[in-house]
């Protein structure tokens, strides 16, 4: 996992770091999170897997929901010339970010999660205090 940080330019796009791209490829789906706060960005393949899960559920109108809050409202974009994604402004507002904002963007191999720097720091806060204790089960840790 890494962390960089970047600023939204007024058109709504951000710079994604060459390390950030590694294993996204060219089209990438932004969607909200589970988490609040956090936007994320998938590759093709993985992002097709998330609608591969869907299919695969019993479709409660629960499901339904979460279906159309994930997936319905998801962009589907890809890198510019200059290693740049846009993203619209509905999917800002979702994590409060505005053109200037600075934002913290986390790599995990296929995915990438986005928030706002002020979120980053409250995070960074809490993690502070919080007991580990339920990461002794991860191994090398």
């Amino acid at each position: 996992m890494a962390l960089f940080f970047n600023k939204i330019d007024a058109k709504g796009r951000i710079f994604i770091p060459a390390k950030a791209k590694t294993g996204m490829g060219e089209v990438m789906h932004v969607m909200i999170s589970r988490d609040k706060q956090f936007l994320c960005v998938y590759n093709e393949a993985r992002f097709q897997q998330i609608c591969d899960s869907f299919d695969d559920l019993e479709m409660t109108e629960e499901m339904r929901a979460a279906q159309r809050a994930f997936l319905g409202k998801q962009q589907e974009c890809e890198l510019d010339s200059q290693g740049r994604i846009s993203i619209n402004s509905s999917l800002w507002d979702k994590i409060g970010a505005l053109p200037q904002t600075e934002v913290a963007i986390y790599t995990y191999r296929d995915k990438l999660e986005i928030c706002t720097k002020v979120h980053f720091e409250e995070e960074e806060a809490k993690i502070a205090d919080m007991d580990f204790e339920a990461l002794s089960n991860v191994k090398g840790l």
